[in-house]
């Protein structure tokens, strides 16, 4: 259920009701239950009287969202710097590629799906459970949104960017220069999302 919500299956706002879900899953409604209350509390999904629906937050609350991922995202960076292994990097440098790939193809969907590659493998060579675990729920309530948003070739172009410079500093150990090009990045972001139709 939660890979449906990240894969944009379930439209931000869009009830999410127990027995429809059941059916959909072909289980009973117990283990459904428990998944959707799992969901709410990793805030994935909302409570709306007697139902629940995919989280949708205001512009306030989505920039709040990312300010709070930007913190964590500078601590991904230095360890990273420190801790990544070349086959890490190497995966983090195929998903810069795969982004531009699917950037030139005009598949929007493929290019925010190998962005977060990109980040997921940083947030691994990071090695730190607990950073991991918050990294998650932030995120996945960013991507809710994300991924319904309309991107274009030039935004896509410059994180591909963004990224490569992130990684270079990764590749070099230069937790500092890393940290620094990381909260670029963020705030870059940032302002991309706030001038791009976001809640």
């Amino acid at each position: 259920m939660r890979r449906k919500i990240l894969d944009g299956e379930f439209a931000p706002g869009e009830s999410v009701l127990e027995s429809r879900t059941a059916e959909m899953l072909r289980v009973s409604r117990t283990p459904v239950r428990e998944a959707l209350l799992q969901l709410e509390r990793e805030g994935l999904l909302i409570a709306q009287g007697f139902e629940r629906a995919v989280t949708n937050p205001t512009r306030e609350e989505f920039v709040d969202l990312y300010i709070c991922r930007a913190a964590l995202e500078r601590i991904v960076a230095e360890r990273a710097a420190r801790l990544a292994t070349r086959p890490e990097i190497e995966v983090m440098a195929a998903a810069i590629e795969e982004a531009r790939g699917a950037s030139a193809a005009g598949d929007h969907a493929g290019v925010l799906t190998a962005n977060t590659s990109f980040h997921d493998q940083m947030i691994e060579s990071a090695r730190m459970a607990p950073l991991s675990q918050l990294m998650s729920t932030i995120r996945g309530q960013i991507l809710v949104v994300r991924r319904h948003l309309l991107s274009d070739a030039a935004v896509e172009a410059a994180i591909c960017d963004e990224h490569a410079a992130l990684l270079e500093a990764i590749q070099e150990g230069n937790a500092v220069e890393a940290q620094r090009r990381m909260e670029l990045h963020m705030n870059n972001d940032i302002q991309r999302l706030a001038g791009s139709g976001a809640p």
